[in-house]
């Protein structure tokens, strides 16, 4: 009798790598633009520590990965609607005319510029965004449901005493 086990050929595949089709052990140098993180450079990261970030960001579900090629001797990317957005949301929205307006205009770094121009690397930029929809947590505590609830108590401001004052205002000692 043979036993098979799967635990020898299992693989232990990311939760973002799942989601986004990206390659945890690729290990290749590729760049990341974060949309509205603050931050003003590209990141120059791998697939692998992509995965990694965004396994230990505890917005996951809320994040998305799209990719944007680069087209070949362009020293700056534009970076727009419609490239946020997932292939599925893509088709929903196709009919908005905001699809095609600008959000960001992003220079790659100048040793990334040159190995894509003579050595044909980084074909393709990583956008890491918000989802553009609203997650399942705001959506609950803006829910006209919970405005319905509201007391007299959390309405009205009450007039606390200030510390420290005991005495009555206006009054003679």
């Amino acid at each position: 009798m043979t036993w098979q086990s799967t635990s020898t050929n299992a693989t232990s595949s990311s939760k973002s790598c799942e989601i986004f089709g990206l390659d945890e052990d690729d290990k290749t140098n590729i760049l990341v633009y974060k949309y509205r993180s603050g931050s003003k450079n590209l990141e120059v990261t791998s697939q692998h520590d992509l995965c990694k970030a965004l396994d230990a960001d505890p917005n996951l579900p809320f994040l998305r990965v799209t990719k944007k090629k680069i087209p070949r001797g362009n020293s700056r990317l534009e970076v727009r609607t419609e490239d946020l957005l997932m292939p599925d949301d893509l088709k929903k929205y196709s009919e908005k005319p905001t699809l095609k307006s600008s959000l960001a205009n992003v220079g790659l770094p100048s040793l990334a510029y040159w190995k894509r121009l003579l050595f044909n690397q980084y074909p393709e930029l990583y956008i890491v965004s918000r989802s553009i929809s609203p997650s399942p947590e705001s959506s609950l505590n803006n829910s006209p449901e919970s405005s319905q609830h509201v007391s007299p108590a959390t309405t009205f401001p009450v007039d606390a005493p200030r510390p420290g004052s005991s005495k009555p205002k206006g009054g003679a000692e």
